[in-house]
């Protein structure tokens, strides 16, 4: 049963690895786009992976609790003193890239415990129907704290979220280019695809296949952000879209033959889902509103990037060419 926690080690080391290289790496720009699209694919596969296999283990409420305080400590800690040293330097970096595999080793150990509560498999499908709703409520509405955290505080959204690196210029002359985040990744989506994907170990489920679905259907979702971000449908802009939407759909379609739901479930589900698209409902409205209002001057603070970029580097983009994907 170690096998597991040994594969999520080795990519969490691995992605440790990268991230702290690509601090310092430039690439010519002719094949920036290329790159970013492959380096932005390969940080989102590898932590589903990575949670996937970890899911395997046979989590009880005690390790899932130390997984939780070790990545506690390690993500605020290397946060805090990267902060400290003013998020430049090597030494910074190092901390800065720590504290993004501690943040995946408690969204780890948190989905593990999540997963303690729930004893019947049936519960996943009001659970992941509701969780859409409220993850389109929350990443929607302007009110959400989701939303405001982004908007109104970006540099801590971005220290408790997980980067996802692209390619971007040093300068508007410049041959080559440097690596700054393109997205970021909310927590909420790493901890609830852990607590998915041991569901699904543990009740038996079709758990390859889930994989098979959900790293080409969150890629995609990735590259919606990457490509089309500047897009606004109404109130809905495609630089932040609810990752729990895909997510749920995604395991529950895949696993739709392992729910033999009795009467009472089924209308509990029903009522999940009445309340999931009320929720969502009233996020889109207030979003709505919100758009028709006139907006004031106000400047938010320039967002840091999420790989930091190496000392003496050129300048890094400012908050108009940065996507998020929460």
């Amino acid at each position: 049963m170690r096998r597991p926690l040994a594969v999520f080690g080795i990519v969490v080391a691995v992605l440790f690895v990268l991230r702290i290289a690509l601090a310092y790496v430039t690439v010519p720009l002719g094949v920036a786009q290329v790159g970013s699209v492959l380096i932005s694919i390969l940080f989102v596969a590898a932590p589903i992976l990575a949670l996937f296999a970890a899911a395997e283990y046979g989590w009880t409420a005690k390790s899932a609790g130390l997984a939780v305080a070790i990545g506690v400590g390690l993500h605020a800690g290397g946060v805090l003193l990267a902060k400290a040293l003013g998020e430049s330097g090597f030494v910074a970096v190092t901390l800065l890239s720590a504290g993004q595999a501690g943040l995946m080793i408690w969204c780890l150990g948190l989905g593990a415990l999540l997963m303690s509560l729930i004893k019947d498999k049936n519960l996943l499908v009001p659970v992941a129907i509701f969780l859409a709703g409220l993850d389109m409520f929350l990443v929607f509405s302007p009110t959400g704290p989701t939303k405001v955290l982004v908007e109104t505080r970006p540099e801590l959204f971005q220290s408790v979220a997980m980067s996802v690196p692209k390619v971007v210029a040093t300068a508007p002359e410049a041959p080559r280019g440097v690596m700054a985040a393109m997205a970021y990744v909310g927590p909420a989506d790493l901890f609830f695809l852990a607590m998915f994907f041991v569901a699904l170990f543990r009740f038996q489920m079709r758990t390859r296949q889930t994989l098979a679905w959900i790293i080409p259907v969150l890629a995609l979702y990735l590259l919606v952000v990457l490509i089309a971000g500047d897009v606004q449908l109404g109130p809905v802009s495609l630089r932040a879209l609810p990752a729990l939407l895909p997510i749920g759909l995604t395991v529950l379609l895949v696993n739709a033959r392992e729910f033999q739901m009795t009467r009472s479930e089924k209308l509990s589900t029903l009522f999940a889902a009445g309340l999931a698209v009320g929720v969502a409902a009233l996020g889109l409205i207030l979003a709505q509103r919100a758009a028709l209002k006139p907006k004031g001057q106000l400047v938010a603070p320039s967002p840091k990037p999420g790989v930091p970029v190496a000392p003496g580097s050129a300048a890094t983009p400012g908050p108009g060419s940065e996507d998020r994907s929460r």
